[in-house]
């Protein structure tokens, strides 16, 4: 695990102490507890920089990445250029070294594997990709052939050129209209 300095007096008071007395106290404060906050960081941090693999996987905002499998589950590392911003972190970092980030929403266009590789990433999600037939898609969800650089029903962010896409086909609540409709009732 990662040990993290935290400020003990963010909210202004003290934190609660291990044995507490069951007097009342001499000069109680006349703002309300608020319950603790859990220590997240989303600022870039430089947690290895050596050549090769990281000893273990790097979580969100860390860094130095080099490629996908250097990063916790399903996230990615970000090439950056100079001090480019990493989607979700916050912070400069160091310029030129990449860092961890995970997918912003369910409905990100996200890129996992093709042609069923890697297997544990198959059947893929919602806007996840390559897909090149329905069945490579969870269930409910259809492979969207892209011909070129249009975007996937129900999905966000950019896709990359030439992949394909799982997406809802009843994303609104109707499916989508058809590619060659007929004038008969």
């Amino acid at each position: 695990g990662q040990d993290y300095c935290f400020d003990p007096y963010v909210n202004g008071t003290p934190p609660p102490i291990a044995n507490p007395t069951n007097l009342p106290t001499s000069n109680p404060s006349s703002l309300p507890t608020s319950p603790p906050v859990p220590v997240t960081s989303t600022s870039l941090q430089d947690v290895f920089s050596a050549r090769g693999d990281p000893p273990t996987p790097l979580a969100d905002c860390q860094g130095d990445c080099d490629k996908d499998s250097h990063c916790e589950g399903d996230s990615k590392c970000f090439q950056r250029v100079g001090l480019e911003p990493v989607p979700g972190c916050s912070g400069e970092g160091t310029s030129s070294r990449d860092y961890c980030y995970g997918r912003p929403t369910e409905n990100t266009y996200w890129y996992l594997g093709n042609n069923g590789s890697p297997e544990e990433k198959f059947p893929l999600g919602l806007c996840e990709g390559d897909c090149d037939r329905d069945s490579e898609c969870g269930p409910g969800l259809v492979c969207f052939q892209r011909s070129g650089d249009e975007p996937v029903l129900g999905c966000i962010g950019t896709p990359s050129t030439g992949q394909d896409y799982c997406f809802d086909p009843y994303v609104n609540g109707t499916p989508p209209p058809i590619a060659n409709p007929t004038n008969l009732p």
